[in-house]
């Protein structure tokens, strides 16, 4: 069953010490674009959670983000920057020796200079935890994306059908074409050279050729067996967009033709309501992992 390349999920995990949050949305996408935006940890963790990612999802822009909120009730507690301090009294020092500027700096005046105090959170998450929130997060993600993507397929499956009956049309129709096209080439052929001597096999002959060039058999074949794989294809688990839009493709193809060999007013509506349907196939399969 295919999975749609949009989603949404949204997952939250309590710990004694704090919760974790996450966020994941996916839009479409020709390759696997993956966005990560994590607290303040290790970038070996950063790349373990990409890589999880690429488990999960084949196709597709990927955003995630986990967030880290302590609920222990600690306070960070301010620290002195004292290479800041330090860069300030040289400051002060030089204006006195180039201007002549009397006074000191006091701890009051330190206290009111920019950056000269700095907080550290203390971020640090287990891998444990961060990977089992990532997980689950993918899940439900993948959870919503099968969804949407059983969606997709019975609205290509209901498609399908409307093709299929569009072609069994064209295909009870067109015997009954070709014999009139033949009938109306014999009455022609026989007007025009009524006053002639002709060689009878010869007309037949191009009259066989000519009714070849109408023959659209083997497209009506070629369609269905098209549709075939097309089903067959809908049913597996691997990413299978690309491949959808590549057999659609070959069914515009063989659809096209068969309206370029007719010359049948109903055959050709047909043709058109199956590229109608065929035209909105194509535009659910872009959303197709």
């Amino acid at each position: 069953m295919p999975k749609s390349m949009t989603g949404f999920a949204h997952v939250e995990k309590e710990h004694e010490e704090g919760k974790l949050t996450g966020e994941a949305r996916t839009l479409n996408s020709r390759y696997l674009e993956v966005n990560v935006r994590l607290p303040k940890i290790d970038y070996l963790y950063e790349q373990k959670v990409r890589e999880a990612i690429k488990k999960r999802l084949k196709r597709g822009k990927v955003d995630v983000t986990i967030k880290w909120e302590k609920t222990t009730g600690e306070v960070n507690a301010p620290k002195v920057n004292e290479e800041m301090v330090r860069q300030y009294a040289a400051m002060v020092n030089a204006l006195k020796e180039t201007c002549g500027i009397k006074g000191d700096l006091s701890v009051d005046n330190i206290f009111t200079l920019k950056d000269v105090f700095t907080y550290e959170e203390n971020n640090t998450i287990s891998e444990e935890k961060l990977l089992d929130c990532v997980e689950s997060l993918l899940a439900e993600l993948n959870n919503e994306r099968e969804k949407e993507g059983l969606l997709i397929t019975n609205d290509l499956l209901a498609r399908i059908e409307v093709v299929l009956a569009n072609l069994a049309d064209i295909g009870t129709r067109w015997p009954l074409t070709i014999k009139a096209h033949e009938e109306r080439l014999k009455e022609k052929i026989a007007e025009a050279t009524k006053d002639s001597v002709v060689d009878e096999a010869r007309i037949l002959q191009e009259i066989a050729i000519y009714m070849d060039r109408l023959d659209i058999s083997e497209e009506m074949t070629r369609l269905k067996g098209h549709i075939d794989n097309f089903k067959t294809t809908l049913k597996s688990d691997e990413s299978i967009g690309r491949k959808l839009d590549f057999i659609i493709q070959e069914m515009v193809r063989e659809t096209n033709t068969i309206g370029s060999k007719s010359n049948d007013l109903y055959i050709n509506e047909r043709v058109i309501l199956m590229k109608v349907e065929i035209e909105k196939m194509r535009e659910q399969v872009q959303n197709v992992e």
